[in-house]
Order: C-alpha cells, then structure tokens, then sequence
C-alpha cells in the first residue's frame, strides 16, 4: 500500500533591478567601457589591440582568453547634418594594477553609418533623419614581460563639441 504525502514547498523573493537612460538632444552616453579582456602575457613584452570594428588582436606571443573585450561604445542625439567634433583625451593613459602600469595609446574613433566623417579631421556629420548617432573608441595595450595577474584600469575622457 501507498501513501501520497505532499512534499513542502518553498518561496524565496528575489530582486531584480530595471533602468533606462533617456538622450537629451546635443548629449551622448557611454555604452560600453573600453575592455581589453583576458589574456596570458608572454615571457617578452607585447600589445593587445582592439579595432573600432570590435577585433582583438595581441603579438608576440600573447595569448588571447575568452571574448570578454569590447571596444568602448557611445550615442548620442544631435538634428541631421548636425556636426560633431570628437576628441579622446588624454591620448596615452596608464592602466593601474598589482604590477607595472600598462600604457594604452593609439586611441582611434570608428564612427557607425550613422556619422559621417568630414575628411581627415575629428570632425563628423550625423547623418540619420532622427539624429541618433553611435560611435566607437578603441586603442592598443602595451603588456609588460610577464605582466603580474590582476585587474588593471584606467579612464579616458572622450568630449563632443556640437558645431
């Protein structure tokens, strides 16, 4: 003979969190911080890259891990044909960590189809209808010969002129 007996049940709440940012017109924000991602430093020094197109590429012997790297990422909201100067500062940066800073320069600026870029200058034209804009920053790491393990950081200020 058997004996259904109910098992208990249990109820834990749990919190999640929601935001959104709002665009005024003439601002941007920052979607994404600028990640060079994981890697395994070689016995001599070498550089991790990342491209405005989102590729990671290291030398000399470094070994990439995972896909945790983005370029930084910004938008912001301007009227069509509105143009836009676009300046990175400082243009060399130290990455602070348990061991030796690490330099990062070569900032470059790769601006989505929504930017237009007026010759060679840092200056930029929006070119969609509703003035939505994105654009991307990326640079080259220099990593030390057997660079100590840890996280290392560091800032960049990127500055928009509306003309």
């Amino acid at each position: 003979m058997f004996v259904a007996v109910p098992s208990p049940t249990w109820a834990a709440p749990a919190n999640g969190d929601a935001q959104i940012i709002i665009v005024a017109p003439l601002t941007f924000i920052n979607n994404e911080d600028l990640n060079f991602g994981r890697i395994i430093p070689a016995h001599v020094a070498g550089t991790v890259s990342i491209s405005e197109k989102n590729k990671r590429t290291t030398t000399n012997g470094i070994v990439p891990v995972g896909n945790d790297y983005q370029a930084a990422q910004f938008a912001g909201l301007a009227a069509q044909d509105q143009r836009v100067r676009i300046r990175i500062s400082p243009t060399v940066i130290s990455l602070i960590g348990p061991g030796p800073a690490m330099i990062v320069d070569i900032f470059a600026i790769g601006p989505e189809a929504s930017l237009a870029q007026i010759g060679n200058s840092p200056d930029y034209r929006v070119v969609r209808a509703d003035g939505i804009f994105q654009f991307a920053v990326a640079a080259r790491l220099h990593v030390g010969a057997n660079q100590p393990a840890g996280t290392y950081s560091g800032s960049f200020t990127a500055t928009l002129d509306y003309q």
